[in-house]
């Protein structure tokens, strides 16, 4: 997402330097060519460990994460005050924030067996010429005048999806081919469709969820009400709601102490609903006075199904997501059932990035229970009478990698990378395998084209 507050570009712009490292082709360093949306991690960075188990019962599955970071952050999207007028503060166009103001993030795909090689490419199978934060991205205009993504669903940028929501034809033009409306129901409802469960540290782990949602046409919120909506007034140049200091203990947070990111995960770094009340435009507004620009509240539906919890302690974050096992709706979720075997993938947003500037891990096999067969990781069920949260996994170190802007017929077309990926997605787990693969994507962005 574009941070608004333009009027900082000089001083963001040497921030995000300083971050990136160097701007030249040195692999050891971090590149950054924001001309070409293209921001790749250092040499030492390109490759990271997540690590992940799973517990379940006779309701609830439960995933747990444990990520290590020496830079974490719980922060997001802030409206500052700042001569007379509030400008919007976090987000960029390629790589980390300058400022250090997005949330990290855990999500997990998972197919249910219905989206064909996912086991080999993963989310390789949902990035096509086009999508949002690609070099090829599509613009905001022609996005708008598409007849599905800008009036049927009211976006203004392309996203992931998979091809079988496409008609055939050109590579380049995929991304407009959308199917009918009747097409799309009907490969839900054959779950033709991954199933993402998205853990954020801001805008859904203070209220205790994770959010849900599916790719398939595009990436979509599953149905029901979200755990965070915009805090903006009609015109969109002002907060609607700020801190009710009787219930928040503050009237507002201070530009200084944010930028500092010296805000606790026990500080209302955060706004609720419950702590919240109407932005008074006559009130005694300080200059740096901050307010969050996403208000938090109780979720309903498919949408609210997880819930999560997580805390960064020690070096890492350690979250936890549960769900039912049953599906909460069968054309936005999936069910999964003890026995049965499911192919996942991971990803970790870390260093204040967005977008497709994630780590991810190769697909692997997710089996629920002793009976699953063979499996990566495998769900091992709570004993009797312990709770979930209780219950002991068994835990697997993944290496999750950066992996660049290229999609699946593009690796298809590349012989030799398109054997690293098949390496890594028969060796999830080994680094050394993982390190060669992203060190040829690594280079094949890099390159001037």
């Amino acid at each position: 997402m574009r941070r608004l507050a333009t009027h900082a570009g000089t001083l963001a712009a040497l921030a995000l330097l300083l971050l990136a490292g160097c701007t030249g082709h040195d692999a050891r360093s971090a590149f950054h060519d924001p001309d070409r949306s293209i921001y790749i991690p250092a040499e030492n960075d390109l490759v990271r460990t997540l690590r992940v188990s799973a517990v379940y019962d006779d309701r609830e599955i439960q995933i747990r994460y444990e990520f290590p970071t020496k830079n974490p952050s719980w922060y997001h999207q802030y409206w500052i005050f700042e001569n007379g007028a509030w400008n919007r503060y976090g987000g960029t166009d390629a790589g980390p924030d300058p400022l250090g103001l997005y949330e990290d993030r855990i999500s997990m795909a998972l197919d249910a067996g219905h989206v064909p090689e996912y086991d080999v490419y993963g989310g390789f199978l949902v990035t096509h010429p086009g999508v949002r934060s690609r070099t090829d991205a599509i613009g905001r205009e022609a996005s708008e005048a598409h007849p599905h993504i800008g009036e049927t669903l009211g976006e203004n940028d392309v996203r992931k999806f998979l091809a079988d929501s496409r008609e055939d034809g050109d590579l380049d033009t995929r991304w407009e081919r959308v199917r009918t409306e009747e097409e799309l129901v009907r490969l839900r409802e054959q779950g033709r469709f991954l199933d993402t469960w998205q853990w954020r540290a801001h805008r859904s782990n203070p209220v205790g969820y994770a959010d849900n949602g599916y790719v398939l046409d595009y990436r979509l919120s599953a149905e029901g009400r979200s755990m965070y909506a915009t805090n903006a007034n009609e015109a969109g140049d002002a907060p609607a709601w700020v801190f009710d200091p009787e219930a928040a203990g503050v009237r507002a947070l201070r530009k200084d102490r944010l930028l500092a990111r010296a805000y606790t995960q026990d500080d209302p770094y955060f706004l609720t609903e419950s702590m919240a009340r109407p932005y008074d435009p006559d009130a005694d507004w300080r200059e740096g006075d901050v307010i969050p620009y996403r208000l938090l509240r109780e979720p309903s539906g498919s949408r609210g199904a997880i819930r999560a919890s997580g805390r960064w302690a020690d070096g890492a974050w350690r979250v936890r997501v549960t769900r039912t096992l049953q599906t909460p709706n069968p054309i936005d979720s999936h069910t999964l059932t003890p026995g049965q075997r499911y192919t996942v993938q991971f990803a970790a947003h870390a260093d204040a990035t967005g977008a497709r500037w994630h780590y991810v891990s190769a697909p692997l096999t997710l089996g629920i229970g002793p009976d699953a067969g063979e499996a990566t990781l495998r769900a091992v069920r709570a004993p009797s009478g312990v709770a979930l949260d209780d219950a002991p996994g068994e835990w697997v170190t993944l290496p999750v990698f950066y992996p660049g802007q290229v999609g699946v017929d593009e690796i298809r077309s590349n012989p030799s990378l398109d054997r690293a990926v098949r390496a890594a997605a028969a060796r999830p787990t080994d680094k050394a395998t993982i390190r060669r693969l992203a060190e040829r994507l690594a280079d094949n962005e890099r390159r001037d084209d």
